[in-house]
C-alpha cells in the first residue's frame, strides 16, 4: 500500500468527526467492505470521533449517541446481531485500514498522542490527508 498520489489500489478516505456509537460503527462497517473488496482505506479522526478512539472511550455509550438509537445498539450487542466497535476495528485494522488523529483536533481538546488507542497509526494534518483525499475514489464525512 502506498499514500502517494498514485495509489497501488483504489482508495477510500472517511473523515469521522462524530463520536456516536452508531456513526463510529457506520464508518468502520464501511471500511470493513471496502478493505474486503481490495481497496485501502485512511480515516481521519476529528473532534468528536477522536475523543471517541481515546483510551477508554471506545465502547462507551455516552450521551453523543441518541437515547432511541443507544437502546437498539446496546440490544444488538446483547444478542449479538450486532457486532461491537472493537470487534469492528480489530477486523478492519487486520486487513489494513489505516487510522490517523488530526493535530489540530488534538489540540483543541487537549488530547495527547498517548491517550489514543493503540490502533491509531499516526497523525496527520488536513494538509497531509487531502493528497490522500484528492486521488481517492470515494470520500466520505461522518
Amino acid at each position: 500500500m502506498t499514500t502517494n498520489n498514485f495509489p497501488d489500489k483504489e482508495r477510500v478516505t472517511i473523515i469521522l468527526h462524530s463520536g456516536s456509537y452508531d456513526r463510529a460503527s457506520y464508518a468502520l462497517s464501511l471500511a470493513l467492505v471496502a478493505l474486503a473488496s481490495g481497496m485501502e482505506v485512511h480515516i481521519l479522526l476529528t473532534f468528536e470521533g477522536l475523543v471517541r478512539f481515546t483510551k477508554g472511550h471506545l465502547m462507551k455509550m455516552a450521551e453523543e449517541t441518541a437515547l432511541m438509537v443507544r437502546a437498539s445498539i446496546e440490544r444488538g450487542l446483547a444478542s449479538g446481531g450486532m457486532q461491537s466497535l472493537e470487534s469492528h476495528l480489530t477486523d478492519a485494522k487486520r486487513l489494513g485500514l489505516k487510522i490517523y488523529a488530526c493535530p489540530n483536533a488534538m489540540a483543541s481538546l487537549n488530547i495527547a498522542q498517548g491517550e489514543l488507542i493503540d490502533e491509531v497509526d499516526n497523525i496527520m494534518g488536513l494538509a497531509a490527508f487531502l493528497r490522500l483525499a484528492r486521488t481517492a475514489i470515494i470520500n466520505w464525512y461522518i
